[in-house]
Protein backbone atom coordinates (compact mmCIF):
# COMPACT_ATOMS: atom_id res chain seq x y z
CA UNK A 1 0.00 0.00 0.00
CA UNK A 2 1.41 3.74 -0.53
CA UNK A 3 0.90 5.84 1.42
CA UNK A 4 -0.04 9.39 0.21
CA UNK A 5 2.45 11.78 0.93
CA UNK A 6 1.15 15.48 2.57
CA UNK A 7 2.23 18.41 1.24
CA UNK A 8 2.70 21.31 3.84
CA UNK A 9 1.27 23.76 2.50
CA UNK A 10 2.45 26.48 5.07
CA UNK A 11 -1.28 26.96 6.25
CA UNK A 12 -1.31 26.56 10.25
CA UNK A 13 2.18 27.97 10.44
CA UNK A 14 2.51 31.17 13.36
CA UNK A 15 5.31 33.52 12.95
CA UNK A 16 6.32 35.12 16.09
CA UNK A 17 6.55 39.12 15.05
CA UNK A 18 6.94 39.91 18.90
CA UNK A 19 10.88 40.81 18.82
CA UNK A 20 10.69 42.41 15.63
CA UNK A 21 8.32 44.83 16.65
CA UNK A 22 10.47 45.38 20.06
CA UNK A 23 13.14 46.12 17.93
CA UNK A 24 11.51 48.60 15.56
CA UNK A 25 10.41 49.81 18.69
CA UNK A 26 13.50 50.84 20.24
CA UNK A 27 15.22 52.35 16.93
CA UNK A 28 12.22 54.63 16.28
CA UNK A 29 12.70 55.88 19.80
CA UNK A 30 16.64 56.12 19.40
CA UNK A 31 15.63 58.35 16.36
CA UNK A 32 13.36 59.94 17.74
CA UNK A 33 15.65 60.54 20.87
CA UNK A 34 18.59 61.88 18.58
CA UNK A 35 16.10 64.23 16.80
CA UNK A 36 15.18 66.15 19.82
CA UNK A 37 18.88 66.02 20.98
CA UNK A 38 19.51 67.48 17.86
CA UNK A 39 17.15 70.35 17.73
CA UNK A 40 17.95 71.15 21.46
CA UNK A 41 22.05 71.53 19.93
CA UNK A 42 20.67 73.37 16.97
CA UNK A 43 18.58 75.90 19.06
CA UNK A 44 21.44 76.40 21.60
CA UNK A 45 24.12 76.60 19.03
CA UNK A 46 21.26 79.60 17.27
CA UNK A 47 21.07 81.40 20.82
CA UNK A 48 25.04 81.20 21.30
CA UNK A 49 25.61 83.03 17.95
CA UNK A 50 23.05 85.60 18.98
CA UNK A 51 24.42 86.14 21.92
CA UNK A 52 27.90 86.43 19.50
CA UNK A 53 26.71 88.71 17.75
CA UNK A 54 25.37 91.12 19.99
CA UNK A 55 28.67 91.35 21.70
CA UNK A 56 30.50 91.68 18.32
CA UNK A 57 28.19 94.79 17.55
CA UNK A 58 28.88 96.11 21.15
CA UNK A 59 32.21 95.96 21.00
CA UNK A 60 32.16 97.64 17.30
CA UNK A 61 30.08 100.48 18.78
CA UNK A 62 33.13 100.61 21.32
CA UNK A 63 35.72 100.34 19.07
CA UNK A 64 33.79 103.25 17.33
CA UNK A 65 33.63 105.46 20.14
CA UNK A 66 37.20 104.89 21.35
CA UNK A 67 38.30 105.91 17.50
CA UNK A 68 36.35 109.01 17.47
CA UNK A 69 37.36 109.81 21.23
CA UNK A 70 41.09 109.40 19.89
CA UNK A 71 40.35 111.64 16.75
CA UNK A 72 38.85 114.23 19.01
CA UNK A 73 41.44 113.90 21.61
CA UNK A 74 44.34 114.93 18.73
CA UNK A 75 42.06 118.12 18.23
CA UNK A 76 42.79 119.23 22.10
CA UNK A 77 46.60 117.42 22.00
CA UNK A 78 49.75 118.09 20.49
CA UNK A 79 51.93 115.06 20.44
CA UNK A 80 55.10 115.17 18.45
CA UNK A 81 58.06 113.17 18.37
CA UNK A 82 61.31 114.66 17.88
CA UNK A 83 64.36 112.57 16.42
CA UNK A 84 68.01 113.76 15.23
CA UNK A 85 68.81 111.12 12.85
CA UNK A 86 72.37 110.40 11.26
CA UNK A 87 74.10 108.14 8.26
CA UNK A 88 77.51 106.42 10.41
CA UNK A 89 79.41 107.56 7.41
CA UNK A 90 78.06 110.91 7.06
CA UNK A 91 77.67 112.60 10.88
CA UNK A 92 78.24 115.91 9.83
CA UNK A 93 74.73 116.07 7.87
CA UNK A 94 72.11 115.56 10.27
CA UNK A 95 68.49 116.88 10.37
CA UNK A 96 65.93 117.43 13.76
CA UNK A 97 62.73 116.31 12.40
CA UNK A 98 59.23 116.74 14.47
CA UNK A 99 56.81 114.14 13.29
CA UNK A 100 53.18 114.01 14.74
CA UNK A 101 51.59 110.64 13.26
CA UNK A 102 54.42 109.53 11.43
CA UNK A 103 54.12 112.72 9.06
CA UNK A 104 56.85 115.08 9.45
CA UNK A 105 56.00 118.90 10.26
CA UNK A 106 59.40 120.29 10.36
CA UNK A 107 62.74 119.32 9.81
CA UNK A 108 65.72 121.61 10.24
CA UNK A 109 69.00 120.74 8.79
CA UNK A 110 71.99 120.61 10.80
CA UNK A 111 75.59 120.58 9.10
CA UNK A 112 78.86 120.40 10.27
CA UNK A 113 79.06 121.33 14.08
CA UNK A 114 78.54 124.93 14.12
CA UNK A 115 74.57 123.86 14.11
CA UNK A 116 74.03 126.84 16.51
CA UNK A 117 72.04 129.00 14.72
CA UNK A 118 69.48 125.60 13.57
CA UNK A 119 69.52 124.64 17.08
CA UNK A 120 68.09 127.95 18.09
CA UNK A 121 65.44 128.07 15.17
CA UNK A 122 64.54 124.80 16.12
CA UNK A 123 63.56 126.01 19.54
CA UNK A 124 62.17 129.59 18.51
CA UNK A 125 59.65 127.05 16.59
CA UNK A 126 58.99 125.07 19.26
CA UNK A 127 58.21 128.14 21.73
CA UNK A 128 55.97 129.97 18.90
CA UNK A 129 53.85 126.71 19.23
CA UNK A 130 53.71 126.18 23.01
CA UNK A 131 53.59 130.08 23.16
CA UNK A 132 50.28 130.21 20.32
CA UNK A 133 48.49 127.45 22.16
CA UNK A 134 48.67 127.89 26.10
CA UNK A 135 44.92 126.21 26.06
CA UNK A 136 46.58 122.51 24.56
CA UNK A 137 49.06 120.36 25.94
CA UNK A 138 51.72 119.30 24.44
CA UNK A 139 53.08 116.22 24.96
CA UNK A 140 57.08 115.31 23.31
CA UNK A 141 59.07 112.70 23.11
CA UNK A 142 62.85 112.39 22.05
CA UNK A 143 64.19 109.50 19.82
CA UNK A 144 61.07 107.34 20.75
CA UNK A 145 62.20 104.51 18.42
CA UNK A 146 65.81 104.58 19.71
CA UNK A 147 66.89 105.43 16.50
CA UNK A 148 70.60 106.70 16.04
CA UNK A 149 71.05 110.22 17.70
CA UNK A 150 74.40 111.52 18.36
CA UNK A 151 75.56 112.49 22.09
CA UNK A 152 75.69 116.45 21.45
CA UNK A 153 72.67 116.62 19.35
CA UNK A 154 70.69 114.63 22.05
CA UNK A 155 72.26 116.93 24.67
CA UNK A 156 71.12 119.98 23.27
CA UNK A 157 67.35 118.64 22.05
CA UNK A 158 67.16 117.65 26.09
CA UNK A 159 67.95 121.36 26.73
CA UNK A 160 65.72 123.02 24.63
CA UNK A 161 62.44 120.52 26.10
CA UNK A 162 63.57 120.68 29.90
CA UNK A 163 63.45 124.37 29.50
CA UNK A 164 59.80 124.71 27.66
CA UNK A 165 58.61 121.94 29.94
CA UNK A 166 60.25 124.09 33.15
CA UNK A 167 59.02 127.38 31.72
CA UNK A 168 55.79 126.65 30.37
CA UNK A 169 53.02 124.20 32.05
CA UNK A 170 51.39 122.56 29.50
CA UNK A 171 54.16 121.13 27.96
CA UNK A 172 54.86 116.88 29.11
CA UNK A 173 58.40 115.32 28.05
CA UNK A 174 57.30 111.75 27.22
CA UNK A 175 59.96 109.15 28.60
CA UNK A 176 62.97 109.83 31.00
CA UNK A 177 64.75 112.97 29.68
CA UNK A 178 67.16 113.94 32.81
CA UNK A 179 68.19 117.55 33.12
CA UNK A 180 72.00 118.11 32.60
Amino acid sequence: MMRSKRRNTGIGVFIDLTSLLDIIFILLSVVMCSYYSEQQNAISAQESLSAAIADAEANSQIYSDMMETQNDLQNFVWTASIVVPYEPDEITLRHIKVLREDTEIMSIELVGNDVEDNIKKFKDSLTEYVKGHPDRPVIISLNENNDSILYRDERAVNEILNELAGSYSNVYIKGSISEE
